[in-house]
């Protein structure tokens, strides 16, 4: 939509060009799923869904309308114009009309931020399928980690411009360079060598960023990375999180399966 300042966008080996190059802006190969959304007024749900399938023949493109209508749970509004709609159904119908055909790059801006849980979850199962299927890239902004963890292969932490780390998911996650990086995906540990246990066989530099699902409860002493005296244990309706200090008064909490005694003192190693 805009022209390109500094370097340059590649689709199947074609340059993409800016609207200085083309008659009308945009690219047809691209689509755009945001949190502004755009329908036809004066059309039903249905009708806004097909002016989006022009030139399927008509049993394809009900058969498509109808599997969108129903995923997005809007069957019984679609003889009702846009209009009439709240907004939260209206962003419904302008997610409907994006995802009417997949195209080679869906872009998607925070696309379901105002939609319940279970929607969501179920939008983002039909999006994944539906791009592998058609080998579509997809490049997704969110300011909530857990999509990003739970739907992306890549992800690049970009703050003012400028990406901060970019890899597979795991690798982000699970190794980030720094604690900004750490805090901004989860909870997670700053362990450094005095923390550790004197028969612990790893060597840390600096600090080391450990998730709390990486620290276990070791069940002899060969496997003894740290010894913590246990603070607190409280379930939080997915596992037991316990808060836990070094020798060092350092606090380190752990996601578990099984809760711990407090006021105990256990030996964990690290599941790297």
């Amino acid at each position: 939509m805009e022209d390109i300042e500094t370097g340059e966008v590649f689709l199947d080996k074609k340059k993409v060009l800016g609207p200085s190059f083309n008659l009308i802006p945009g690219h047809e190969d691209m689509k755009l799923v945001s949190q502004d959304f755009y329908v036809l007024e004066n059309h039903s749900v249905e009708e806004n869904i097909f002016d989006k399938l022009i030139g399927y023949k008509n049993d394809l493109k009900q058969k498509r309308a109808n599997k969108i209508l129903k995923l997005l749970e809007l069957e019984f509004l679609k003889n009702t114009k846009a209009k009439y709609l709240s907004s939260g159904q209206k962003q419904r119908v302008a997610i409907a009309r994006a995802l009417a055909i997949i195209p080679k790059v869906l872009l998607l801006d925070e696309p379901f931020s105002n939609l319940d849980k279970l929607l969501t979850e179920k939008l983002f199962s039909f999006v994944v399928k539906e791009v592998k299927e058609g080998n579509t890239s997809v490049i997704l902004i969110t300011h909530v980690a857990e999509e990003a963890l739970k739907y992306a292969d890549r992800i690049a932490v970009v703050e003012n411009g400028k990406i901060l780390q970019i890899g597979k998911k795991w690798d982000v996650y699970y190794k980030p360079k720094s604690s900004r990086l750490a805090g901004l995906l989860g909870d997670y540990n700053r362990i450094k060598q005095k923390d550790l246990h004197l028969s612990s066989k790893l060597k840390i530099k600096s600090t080391l960023f450990l998730r709390p699902d990486k620290i276990k409860l070791a069940s002899s002493k060969k496997q003894c990375d740290i010894k913590l005296r246990i603070s607190h244990c409280s379930f939080n309706g997915k596992c037991f999180e316990i808060l836990s200090e070094t020798i060092n008064n350092n606090s380190i909490i752990i996601y578990a399966n099984n809760e711990i005694e407090v006021n105990t003192e256990q030996i964990f190693y690290f599941d790297f």
